[in-house]
């Protein structure tokens, strides 16, 4: 990650190789912008009125060795109009601004973005949206390109201008914010990026163990500790597979210690097949992302750890592939879960919700103060919702509605979709207690309903991230393949109940 640090001053008196400032719709200059067209003999408003920005929102320009400035080059990025700026505009802004210095060549640069009013934010807001933008949107992944481009100037620091000194504190917290949340969330890219030959469910259990910290705990089981632990549904969702499962349990202790803890369950299947129930060729690389819920645990872990929230949290994940071996569990089949709980498996491609029966049951068993789940659970969701939000679902309204509010902060959103007493007949089995799926009808919430049967009476809320987790166009914040879903809203979650 690159240097980010804060400090005030005027735009015409930086020396970095570019300084960013924003440029609001009508060709509107904010205040560093005013003070640096004077600086410089009006040479701003001259360019300006050459037409080639308008202050239309993410377009930009470049302006260059400016008189009466120090610096090599001046950025106008448009802000649009001001009064529907938000957050997540801040964050998508200076993602486009470090992007295009990064091609460049610009090595050091100021941005002056915090300045623009964002209705509802303070400055700390502001400043750490900025730095999550630069950081979200600078992240790459190219270990396996073994043609590395030379002699590229890549961006090497960033500097956030605040309006006075008297603000550098909270800069400085908003910043540490920022580099924690934003690293949590690079950190779940680089997992659900990472091909399924690498990402097994062993390497889940190194990147768990690698978490390493004096208030952190992580136990990962092998298939011999799994089976003596008596997760049944985990071993048969991997009997047709030649890796070994993992379940990994960790424990951070940043709370009082006695006080419950926040249980984080994670789907980790590191590729799906999808079993005897095959699933098409077509875009079946991307199952390598079928463990993002398990990769967002991970993150979320990795940002508590370096805040060191005052808070405890419990991680349960169940991890394993779901492929076509000899051994492998079939339609028709009847599995004993870890709660006891018969489950008739109907279609071997709904294997997500039947490994986290185990792990649900077990964080239940801990008695923790609530549950969140997280996984890329079904193909309904997509449809439903598409790339723009996670479906949630659950029994804990306390918890639904701030991770509602943790949503709509980070641009990390959520939907609530119902889960009357009437969907759960759906997924009633004429043999076992329950069955895998419920039919085509309301495929997400009737997955939801099965859950739903092993988290007791515990506040809970399900994040159905199928279609967040990975994005194959890339966004503004995001390039190609994992987005890291659910590490920024969770994280978020957690400082607001802290």
């Amino acid at each position: 990650m690159i240097e980010i640090t804060v400090k005030a001053g005027a735009a015409a008196k930086q020396r970095d190789d570019a300084v960013v400032l924003p440029l609001l719709e009508g060709r509107k200059l904010t205040a560093s912008g005013s003070d640096l067209q004077r600086a410089t003999g009006k040479k701003v408003s001259a360019f300006l009125r050459k037409f080639d920005v308008s202050g239309a929102f993410g377009e930009s320009g470049l302006l260059y060795d400016l008189e009466g400035s120090f610096t090599q080059r001046v950025m106008l990025i448009g802000a649009g109009d001001e009064k529907k700026l938000t957050l997540h505009s801040l964050r998508r802004l200076s993602s486009k601004a470090a992007r295009a210095l990064n091609k460049g060549g610009a090595r050091d640069v100021s941005f002056y973005l915090p300045e623009l009013n964002v209705k509802g934010a303070s400055l700390a807001d502001k400043v750490q949206a900025v730095a999550e933008g630069v950081w979200l949107g600078l992240y790459n992944f190219n270990k396996y390109q073994t043609k590395k481009q030379e002699n590229i100037r890549e961006l090497g620091s960033v500097t956030i201008m605040l309006p006075s000194r008297r603000d550098l504190e909270d800069g400085e917290a908003a910043v540490a914010r920022a580099r924690a949340i934003a690293g949590g969330t690079n950190f779940a890219r680089d997992l659900g990026n990472e091909p399924g030959n690498v990402c097994t469910p062993e390497f889940l259990g190194e990147q768990a163990l690698a978490l390493k910290h004096d208030r952190l705990k992580v136990t990962v089981m092998d298939k011999a500790a799994i089976e003596k632990a008596g997760f049944s549904a985990l071993l048969a969702v991997n009997q047709g597979s030649a890796k070994e499962p993992r379940f990994i349990v960790l424990e951070y202790q940043g709370g009082a210690k006695d006080a419950a803890p926040v249980a984080l369950v994670g789907k980790g299947l590191t590729f799906d097949a999808g079993g005897i129930s095959i699933k098409p060729a077509a875009q079946m690389d991307e199952m390598k992302f079928d463990m993002c819920g398990a990769a967002a645990v991970l993150g979320i872990f990795k940002a508590a750890i370096e805040m060191d929230l005052a808070q405890n949290l419990l991680g349960v994940i169940a991890s394993t592939e779901n492929l076509l071996g000899a051994a492998a569990y079939k339609p028709g089949d009847v599995i004993t879960s870890y709660k006891g709980v018969t489950i008739e498996v109907l279609n071997t491609d709904a294997e997500g919700r039947i490994i986290l029966s185990d792990a649900l049951a077990y964080a239940a068993e801990k008695k923790p103060a609530e549950i969140i789940d997280f996984a890329t659970l079904t193909g309904a969701c997509v449809i439903a919702l598409g790339s723009q939000a996670s479906g949630l679902i659950g029994t804990g309204e306390k918890v639904k509605k701030g991770l509602k509010a943790a949503g709509d902060h980070t641009a990390d959103r959520v939907w609530e979709l119902p889960m009357y007493d009437e969907y759960q007949e759906q997924i009633n089995s004429d043999i076992a207690d329950i069955k895998n799926t419920g039919g085509r009808e309301a495929g997400t919430i009737t997955a939801a309903c099965f859950l739903s049967r092993f988290v007791d009476d515990i506040p809970w809320a399900h994040l159905d991230i199928a279609g967040t987790a990975w994005n194959m166009k890339g966004t503004d914040i995001s390039p190609i393949g994992g987005t890291g879903a659910g590490v920024r809203l969770v994280t978020q979650y957690l400082l607001s109940r802290d």
